[in-house]
């Protein structure tokens, strides 16, 4: 069973992994700025399947995607989502800049390199990006990975405490 924690810390990866997703299928390039353009049945599909986190892919549609607006975007969109609604005031944010939750961030970002060519190669949906992690997730070298990152001390500089 889950702690209330981690099943917030995956809460919140779903929203970080469908702007992923929707990023690395759908930027398109357009006057030197990169754009999300999603197609009308895509964005039909997803309100279909995660009817909750459909109106992030809506916001963003059509709009210049930058590393800053990104994280303003989801960033916003998560505490919309669950601060105060699924969870108390103040625990989304709190959680933002946790260690567990930069772990988990650190742990997507490795997979989604190991895993670039081939999901560039053999396009998935949302719903196959989260199995897919998932189950990488529970493979015993990356628990031993992740378990090893958790026991480590933390980074130290200015940059110990940004979730990116």
């Amino acid at each position: 069973m889950q702690d209330a924690d981690t099943t917030l810390i995956k809460d919140i990866m779903r929203v970080f992994i469908l702007e992923h997703w929707a990023r690395f299928y759908y930027a398109e390039e357009r006057d030197g700025k990169t754009f999300l353009e999603m197609p009308p049945e895509a964005l039909e599909k997803s309100r279909q399947e995660t009817p909750d986190l459909a109106p992030l892919l809506e916001e963003t549609n059509n709009t210049e995607l930058t590393y800053e607006s990104s994280c303003q975007n989801v960033g916003a969109f998560v505490c919309r989502m669950l601060d105060g609604e699924k969870y108390p005031p103040g625990k989304v944010t709190k959680t933002l800049d946790s260690r567990p939750f930069r772990i988990e961030m650190h742990m997507f970002a490795l997979w989604l390199k190991g895993h670039e060519t081939y999901l560039d190669q053999n396009p998935q949906g949302y719903h196959d990006w989260l199995e897919m992690f998932t189950n990488w997730m529970l493979m015993d070298e990356v628990k031993a990975f992740a378990t090893r990152m958790e026991q480590s001390p933390p980074p130290e500089g200015k940059d110990a405490k940004t979730a990116h």
